[in-house]
C-alpha cells in the first residue's frame, strides 16, 4: 500500500509539474500573438486617424493623445524625407507586477508595427509588453498556489488514510479457513446439478438486462427536463449521418435554441426555480412535437442554457411548421428579468446530407447563433449546407418553389413591421419590418423571412420577394407615419435586372413616401462584390429612397468602403462592441468605426448592447445603442 500511495504521489507530482509548464507555455504563446495582434490592428486604426488630418500639427497632437494612454512603448512617425514628425519612448511601465527574473524567463517581446501613409509618412509603433508579462505572472501565481494547495490536501489525505488502514488491520479478526471437502458424484447427479444451476442463473440474468436497460435510459435522459441529454443526442446524429439512402438529398434539420441571459436568471432566481421552470419547459416541448409524430423530432437539452432538436427527415416546409410553433413556444417562455426586460432567446437551424459530419453541422449551427445573437432580433437564422457549396439545391426544392410561387401569385406574402428606437436619435417613429409567408392553410402560423428566404435566394425568387416587400412598404407608408426599414438580400443585388425593376415601382412612387423608405443591406455585399453593391446602392439613392449598412461587425473590412457610399447609417452588434472594448487595440478600432462614419454624415446604430457599463462607453463614442 505504502508503494502504491509513493507512485500515485509521484505521477499527481508529475502531472501538476507538466500542467504548469505546459499552461505557461501555451499562455506565454496566446499572449505573445495577442500582443502582435494588438499592435497590428493599433497601427493600422492610427494610420486610418493621422491619415485623415490636414496638416503635420493635427497629426502630432493625434499622436501625442495616442501615446498619452499609456499603451504604448514606442510611437514615432517619419515624414517620407526621412525627417523625424514625431518620437516618444516609454521605458517600462511603473504598475509592473512582475519581477526582472520573470521577464526575462518569459517569451513576451515587443512587436513593432509599421504602415505607410503615403504623404503622412510612416507610422511606428510598438506596445507596452508590460500587461501581458504581469497576465502571464498572475497565471503562474494562481497555478503554484493550486498545486501548493492539492499538495497539503494530498498529504492530510495519506495521513487519514494510512492511520485508518492501521487500526483496520489491527483491529481485524484473523479469520478461519473453512474445511473443503470433495465428494464424489456420479453423471446423473451433474446433470442435475447443471439443470438446477440453469433454472437458478435464468432468472437471474433476466433481471441484470432489464437493469441494464432501465439504467441506460436513466443515462441517455436529462434529470430535470426529461428530454435526451447531450451524449445521446450526439450519437443519434451521427447514426443518421451514416444513414446514405437519400443518396445526397438533405436527410434532416437541426435547430439549435439558446437561453442568452441564463447566467443573469441563476443569478436572480433559486436553483429550485431554475429547475422548475427547466421542467416545465422540457414538457411543454414534448407536447408540441407529440403534434407533428411525422418529424420525428428528438428534443434533448445539451448543458444549462442549450436546447437541441433534430428532425430526421427530409423536405422543406413540412419540418419548418413544427419549427414556427417551437419559435412561438420559447417566445412564450420568456422569463422577467430583474432590469425589467424579458429574457432573450437565440434560434439557429440549419440542414444536414449523409455527406456531413458531425462537425460541420455543429460548426454551421455555432454560425448561425453568433449571428442570431448580433442580428438583433428574434428569429430563427437558417444556414443551410448548400450556402457554404457551390452547386445546384439539393433539399426539398419543388416544395419550397411550390410554396414560394403560390404565395407570390396569390399575395400571401406581408409585412411583420415593428417599432425601433434608438437612445439620442432624433428619429421618433422609426420601424422595422420582416418579410413573413402565410400558407394555404390558415390554422398555420405565418413563416418568417429568415427560414423562407435562404430557400428562396438558392430557387432564383428572392428578387421577386424583395420587390414584394417594397411595394408592401410603400403601401405601408400611404397609411402610417414614420420611417420604415426593409431588408434586401444580396442574391437580388446580384440580379441585373433587379435594379431596373426597383426603379420601376419608386417611378409610380410618391416622393415622399420614398424618402420614408430605408433599405438595409449587409456588408459582405460591400466587402466581396463592391462594384454590384455600389451600382445598386446608388441607384437606390438617385430614386430617393435612403441606404443602410447592416453586419458591419461581421465583415469589418468594410469598412475601407463605407465612403463609396452614401449610407444614412451603419449598424453594429452589441456582443462585437462589448468584445471590442475589451482591449485598448479595439477601442481605437471602435473610435476609427464612429468617427470615419459620423465624419461622413452617418449614424452609427448599436443592437442589443444591454450591459450598462458598454452602453455609456457606446454614447460617449457617439453611436446610437438600441433603446430597451
Amino acid at each position: 500500500m505504502r508503494q502504491l500511495l509513493v507512485i500515485s504521489t509521484l505521477v499527481i507530482a508529475c502531472i501538476l509539474i507538466g500542467m504548469l509548464a505546459v499552461g505557461t507555455r501555451l499562455m506565454d504563446r496566446q499572449l505573445d500573438g495577442q500582443l502582435q495582434s494588438d499592435s497590428e490592428n493599433a497601427a493600422a486604426t492610427l494610420a486610418l486617424l493621422v491619415s485623415a488630418q490636414p496638416d503635420q500639427a493635427a497629426r502630432v497632437r493625434v499622436l501625442d493623445a495616442a501615446f498619452q494612454q499609456g499603451r504604448f512603448a514606442d510611437l514615432s512617425l517619419q515624414a517620407p524625407d526621412g525627417a523625424m514628425v514625431f518620437q516618444a519612448r516609454r521605458v517600462s511601465s511603473a504598475a509592473a507586477n512582475a519581477p526582472d527574473w520573470f521577464g526575462a524567463w518569459g517569451d513576451i517581446q515587443p512587436h513593432r508595427a509599421q504602415r505607410q501613409m503615403g504623404e503622412a509618412g510612416q507610422l511606428s509603433l510598438v506596445l507596452d509588453p508590460a500587461p501581458a508579462r504581469d497576465a502571464l505572472w498572475a497565471h503562474v501565481l494562481q497555478w503554484l498556489w493550486l498545486a501548493l494547495g492539492i499538495a497539503a490536501f494530498w498529504a492530510l489525505f495519506l495521513a487519514a488514510l494510512l492511520s485508518r488502514l492501521r487500526r483496520a488491520v489491527l483491529d481485524a479478526p484473523t479469520p478461519e479457513a473453512p474445511e473443503i471437502k470433495v465428494k464424489q458424484t456420479g453423471p446423473v447427479e451433474n446433470a442435475e446439478l447443471l439443470d438446477e444451476v440453469r433454472e437458478r442463473v435464468s432468472p437471474t440474468m433476466d433481471e441484470q438486462m432489464a437493469r441494464i436497460e432501465q439504467l441506460e435510459i436513466e443515462l441517455n435522459r436529462d434529470p430535470v427536463t426529461g428530454l435526451a441529454n447531450r451524449a445521446y443526442f450526439l450519437n443519434e446524429l451521427k447514426r443518421v449521418l451514416r444513414d446514405d439512402s437519400r443518396q445526397g438529398a438533405v436527410s434532416g434539420y437541426v435547430l439549435l435554441v439558446r437561453q442568452r441571459d441564463m447566467a443573469r436568471l441563476q443569478n436572480q432566481s433559486d436553483r429550485q426555480e431554475i429547475d422548475d421552470w427547466l421542467r416545465l419547459l422540457g414538457g411543454r416541448l414534448i407536447e408540441v412535437l407529440a403534434d407533428y409524430p411525422q418529424a420525428h423530432a428528438l428534443p434533448a437539452r445539451l448543458n444549462g442554457a442549450d436546447f437541441a432538436i433534430l428532425f430526421p427527415v427530409g423536405g422543406g416546409p413540412e419540418v419548418m411548421r413544427p419549427i414556427q410553433r417551437l419559435h412561438e413556444l420559447f417566445e412564450t417562455l420568456r422569463v422577467k428579468l430583474d432590469s425589467q426586460n424579458l429574457s432573450r432567446w437565440a434560434f439557429a437551424l440549419t440542414d444536414y446530407t449523409a455527406q456531413c459530419t458531425p462537425k460541420e453541422v455543429l460548426t454551421r449551427l455555432d454560425l448561425a447563433l453568433m449571428c442570431a445573437e448580433s442580428a438583433g432580433h428574434a428569429e430563427v437564422e437558417f444556414l443551410s449546407h448548400a450556402d457554404r457549396e457551390t452547386g445546384e439545391l439539393r433539399m426539398g426544392e419543388a416544395s419550397w418553389r411550390t410554396l414560394i410561387s403560390q404565395a407570390l401569385d396569390h399575395d400571401r406574402l406581408s409585412l411583420d413591421v415593428r417599432p425601433v428606437q434608438y437612445e439620442g436619435d432624433d428619429i421618433t417613429d422609426r420601424y422595422e419590418a420582416s418579410l413573413r409567408l402565410q400558407e394555404d392553410d390558415g390554422d398555420q402560423p405565418p413563416l418568417s423571412g429568415y427560414l423562407f428566404m435562404p430557400a428562396a435566394a438558392r430557387l432564383g425568387l428572392s428578387s421577386d420577394c424583395d420587390m414584394r416587400a417594397l411595394a408592401l412598404a410603400l403601401g405601408w407608408l400611404g397609411e402610417h407615419p414614420g420611417i420604415l426599414v426593409v431588408r434586401m438580400s444580396m442574391s437580388s443585388i446580384l440580379d441585373t435586372q433587379y435594379l431596373d425593376e426597383v426603379r420601376r415601382i419608386c417611378a409610380y412612387a410618391d416622393p415622399d413616401l420614398l424618402r420614408r423608405v430605408v433599405v438595409e443591406l449587409d456588408a459582405y455585399g460591400l466587402s466581396r462584390h463592391l462594384d454590384a453593391f455600389k451600382a445598386f446602392a446608388g441607384g437606390l439613392i438617385d430614386t430617393g429612397v435612403s441606404v443602410g449598412l447592416r453586419g458591419l461587425d461581421q465583415q469589418p473590412d468594410a469598412l475601407r468602403r463605407i465612403h463609396e457610399v452614401d449610407f444614412g447609417y451603419v449598424k453594429l452588434g452589441g456582443a462585437f462592441v462589448r468584445e471590442l472594448l475589451s482591449s485598448p487595440g479595439g477601442v481605437q478600432m471602435m473610435v476609427a468605426v464612429t468617427e470615419t462614419a459620423i465624419g461622413m454624415g452617418m449614424r452609427v446604430y448599436v443592437d442589443d448592447a444591454d450591459d450598462e457599463a458598454t452602453r455609456r462607453m457606446v454614447v460617449e463614442y457617439g453611436a446610437l445603442p438600441r433603446a430597451r
